[in-house]
């Protein structure tokens, strides 16, 4: 078992007593979990000090590779791990329940609070969010949805990719978080708004939408004949280096690459699959040696890419620290996806 002690949100390695044998014999696999989980608590807890705010990345980010950790018997400190999510939802659940701002550029969805749904409903007992909690997410994502069934990305300039791939990538992330089993007739009505947009909406040759597109389906429930293609054209962007890349004609990287196998995790694929193993041994060989890994920022067209790596390597990192958690041994995943 990998054993970490959170401290101010910084993992110390040392084996316990009695533990160094079992430190000693950690897999390549387990070291780089280790050392990416080691990474984000570290930057995490630099971030909180030097800019006193939560966001997407260091924040949401943050608390969803912490939350698969625990499922996966990974013992991070309870209390540590709830005050980080008490923290980030501190700065993203103010005003949760107002109208919609109708002011361009203060009307958008809040990304952080997508994905924090998201989490909600992939990972079992996460811990996260409670009952209420989830329908004030849903009923924020539902109130931020454009009449035409999209939900809006910020302006270029402040909307990069990947994270900002496109509307529907976006689009993708509000149905995810949106539970097909939530009764609430305006949840219901939010969905099938998104799902005929999505419909017509013109496909992204990104990989992050095909990985979403299959994901939803999954949830769904979606027979194994509109399963399986999806997954075989996944497995067809491959790189002959064993990752993903975020768009055609781009190298393979963490961000890419660990979004492929959370979601993949989803379909029932094992990790022992020569496919997985392949991309595995890619973000087990391209890890930094303070756990995070390398990242290049992207622009939308016409604009230049931001000079700050910081953001786009913590996304990148967490995505593969999460990614190679879903590829643990079963024996350390105790939770299964509902």
């Amino acid at each position: 078992m990998i054993v970490f002690a959170f401290t101010a949100y910084v993992v110390f390695l040392g084996a316990a007593p009695g533990q160094g044998e079992t430190a000693a014999s950690a897999t390549p696999l387990e070291k780089a979990v280790e050392r990416g989980l080691k990474f984000l608590a570290d930057d995490a807890a630099k971030w909180r000090t030097d800019h006193e705010c939560a966001t997407c990345h260091h924040g949401a980010m943050t608390v969803w590779a912490f939350s698969e950790a625990v499922q996966r018997g990974i013992p991070i400190q309870a209390e540590q791990a709830a005050e980080m999510s008490s923290w980030t939802k501190t700065q993203f659940w103010k005003g949760i329940d107002q109208p919609r701002d109708p002011r361009p550029g203060w009307n958008l969805v809040k990304l952080p609070t997508i994905y924090l749904a998201v989490l909600a409903q992939q990972t079992p007992e996460q811990g996260v969010l409670s009952r209420d909690e989830v329908a004030q997410a849903a009923a924020h994502i539902a109130r931020h949805q454009e009449a035409d069934g999209f939900w809006s990305t910020p302006p270029p300039r402040n909307g990069p990719p990947p994270v900002f791939e496109s509307p529907e990538v976006l689009t993708l992330w509000a149905c995810a978080a949106l539970d097909p089993r939530d009764p609430n007739p305006t949840v219901r009505e939010s969905r099938e708004n998104a799902a005929r947009w999505l419909n017509k909406a013109p496909r992204g040759e990104d990989l992050q939408a095909a990985l979403l597109r299959l994901l939803i389906d999954v949830r769904l429930e979606q027979p194994p004949d509109a399963i399986q293609p999806q997954i075989d054209k996944i497995f067809q962007r491959q790189q002959a280096d064993g990752g993903w890349g975020q768009v055609k004609d781009l190298a393979s990287d963490a961000f890419a690459t660990g979004q492929a196998l959370f979601i993949l995790n989803q379909t029932g694929i094992k990790s022992d699959r020569p496919e997985i193993e392949w991309a595995v041994a890619f973000l087990v060989s391209h890890q930094n040696e303070n756990g995070s890994w390398p990242m290049t920022s992207r622009a939308q067209p016409g604009e230049k890419p931001f000079t700050n790596p910081v953001p786009i390597t913590y996304f990148g990192s967490a995505w593969a620290t999460i990614g190679l958690l879903r590829c643990l041994p079963e024996q350390k995943q105790p939770g299964a996806p509902r």
